[in-house]
């Protein structure tokens, strides 16, 4: 028999009605919460570690020193730096839950990409992670403090530096899986690479807002999130391309795994 152009159906044979979907998501969503959760109160006894280690940027350039503004805002920072340990160690449970809700629309041959998704996607969060953490903030810190009139010493808070701090290493850990959410789409059939290379010239406009909105407000560090956003969307096309060409292949002919051996 030949491989049905529709995609997979749901177990009992039928679709999965909207209700069905809602709460399979709600369900991954929980499992994820939940991971989460304990991940963040175990690396909650490392924060005072993780603490020093994260104001590295600031504390790179000379004279410079942070400032608590109230009695919790310590305890409440440790919290958030546990919270974002906790975020990188569940992106892999993350990716696999992801994958476990689209699992039901994709072919057979396309379920033995889950490996590849969670090493590639895991992979992604942490380089975009790094990438705004050791180049990024660095340089942006720099060019902030360096902005500053005579007269006037700059001065963070601990509350505020580490805000922006995670919120960077969050967001472009989320730009860099640009790539692998193209796979995705284009593994599933929503898209396909020609509609991406029809948006390419938008993407680039879109590459550098996106590099204005999310970093400081200086031409260098917007210029380092934007050539990744558009190398990275050239990235996702090549492997889109890869992905639809091996999903439209036609399919080998089947075997019968369980018919009986010839007793000639």
């Amino acid at each position: 028999m030949s491989q049905s152009s529709s995609r997979p159906s749901d177990g009992d044979g039928g679709r999965m009605s909207l209700l069905s979907h809602l709460e399979e998501l709600r369900k991954r969503l929980l499992w994820i919460i939940a991971v989460l959760a304990v991940t963040t109160f175990a690396a909650f006894s490392f924060s005072p570690t993780l603490f020093n280690w994260m104001r590295y940027p600031l504390m790179a350039i000379d004279g410079q020193k942070l400032q608590i503004l109230n009695p919790l805002e310590l305890f409440l920072t440790y919290l958030k730096v546990a919270l974002m340990a906790g975020i990188v160690i569940t992106v892999p449970f993350a990716l696999f839950q992801i994958w476990m809700f689209v699992s039901p629309g994709l072919y057979r041959h396309e379920k033995k990409w889950i490996a590849p998704f969670i090493l590639f996607g895991t992979f992604f969060f942490v380089a975009g992670a790094c990438f705004a953490f050791f180049l990024v903030l660095p340089f942006g810190f720099k060019y902030l403090v360096a902005m500053m009139p005579e007269g006037i010493v700059a001065q963070y808070s601990v509350e505020k530096y580490f805000s922006v701090v995670m919120g960077l290493m969050i967001a472009f850990g989320v730009v860099f899986e640009v790539p692998l959410v193209m796979w995705i789409l284009s593994a599933v059939g929503l898209i396909k690479p020609t509609t991406y290379i029809k948006f390419r010239g938008y993407w680039l406009i879109a590459a550098f807002v996106i590099g204005g909105i999310l970093t400081p407000p200086d031409p260098f560090t917007q210029f380092m999130l934007a050539i990744p956003l558009i190398l990275f969307f050239e990235l996702g096309i090549i492997g889109a391309k890869i992905i639809y060409r091996a999903r439209n292949a036609p399919a080998p002919a089947p075997t019968d795994a369980n018919a009986p051996l010839s007793t000639n």
